[in-house]
């Protein structure tokens, strides 16, 4: 009878080509510039069909001269390499499963240049036996580098799995940790 299809909603895209980790960073946002989602990597084409497949409900439209999406892409650009950096400068549209949002939550607080295991964050929150489910959580995060999955590491000492690559995580991780001890 009545098809009740939900409005399409327009999704921005920023696109920083050269940034401070030596990938390209795709931003998703809406008009308010609220973070949908972050992709690293180097192949643009590869970025948006994961983009696209990620967020099928949305159409998106390149923004990447526009004021707006240079704004937001020089935000990210200064909060990847502040240790001060805060994740409420940022709005999020944060979607997933209860038990995700309790682990990013928990992740948003590990320090800049910090690094935790899975099991830590896991006791952290109350669950000491999900540390796999932490790694699952982490790996589902659509915002990374705000959301820092990347400073979370196996307990063996190990990196472990990265959504973008274990590649990015090893320059995230050494980048923080050279800026906290003085070198750049």
């Amino acid at each position: 009878m009545f098809n009740h299809k939900p409005k399409e909603q327009t999704c921005y895209l920023a696109l920083n080509e050269f940034s401070c980790i030596g990938t390209r960073i795709l931003i998703a946002y809406f008009e308010n510039s609220t973070i949908q989602a972050i992709m690293l990597g180097l192949n643009l084409e590869s970025l948006l069909t994961e983009l696209q497949n990620l967020c099928p409900q949305l159409k998106f439209v390149q923004a990447f001269e526009s004021k707006q999406s240079l704004e937001l892409v020089d935000k990210l650009e200064n909060y990847i390499v502040n240790p001060k950096q805060n994740y409420l400068d940022f709005n999020l549209k944060i979607e997933g499963t209860e038990f995700q949002k309790l682990v990013w939550t928990e992740l948003c607080k590990i320090p800049f240049g910090s690094l935790c295991t899975y099991a830590d964050i896991a006791l952290k929150i109350g669950r000491p036996k999900s540390a796999r489910a932490v790694a699952n959580a982490c790996g589902q995060n659509n915002i990374p580098l705000i959301i820092p999955c990347h400073r979370v590491i196996r307990s063996d000492g190990s990196y472990g799995g990265y959504s973008s690559g274990k590649h990015i995580k090893e320059i995230l991780i050494r980048l923080e940790q050279n800026i906290i001890s003085g070198r750049k």
